[in-house]
């Protein structure tokens, strides 16, 4: 007599994405072998892809003018190069952020390189990173290593587990506005 179990099938989908020589997202999603899986994944991987890697426009062609015709007059020197416009925050959030998906009840702890608006749970929620996120900071009582980041929690007290495995319990300061230990 002879058992046999068989798991479920995943698949798994990768997306790293250098530019000048530093990673700007490296991520990967694991879904399970269903036709629902294998389209919410690649529907993941093609928006990171759209956000950190758009196709280039393709330039105007040389000579010619709005109309298509060739210019009559030589276009006029350019006397001063044009200032660029004043840098503005990106939308969303990066850095160490401890997220909670409402829809699943899921939390977890992720680490972005670049700007995201959004983040997909395991559950196929998208998670808005745009709304205000609360900020927290700790020192890690077995590494002790002091590490701080953003969260979409709105509970007085949440656990998050450090880089060296450890779960460390924050609580709210009101006096501070952030999560600490």
């Amino acid at each position: 007599m002879s058992f046999s179990i068989e798991l479920p099938q995943t698949y798994t989908f990768s997306l790293c994405i250098d530019r000048e020589g530093h990673t700007i997202i490296d991520t990967t999603v694991e879904v399970p072998d269903t036709r629902e899986g294998i389209t919410r994944a690649k529907r993941t991987i093609q928006r990171l892809m759209n956000e950190y890697a758009p196709i280039p426009k393709a330039p105007e062609p040389v000579g010619l003018n709005p109309e298509g015709q060739a210019p009559t007059d030589p276009p006029p020197a350019a006397e001063t190069a044009p200032t660029p416009p004043p840098e503005k925050k990106p939308d969303g959030a990066r850095g160490l952020l401890h997220l909670h998906c409402k829809e699943c009840g899921r939390a977890f702890t992720t680490f972005l390189r670049e700007y995201q608006t959004g983040m997909d749970c395991k559950c196929g929620h998208q998670i808005d990173l745009t709304v205000p996120l609360a900020t927290f900071a700790y020192t890690c009582p077995y590494c002790e290593q002091t590490r701080w980041g953003k969260t979409n929690r709105e509970d007085p007290d949440i656990m998050v587990r450090c880089k060296c495995g450890g779960d460390v319990n924050l609580r709210w300061e009101p006096k501070s506005r952030e999560y600490r230990n």
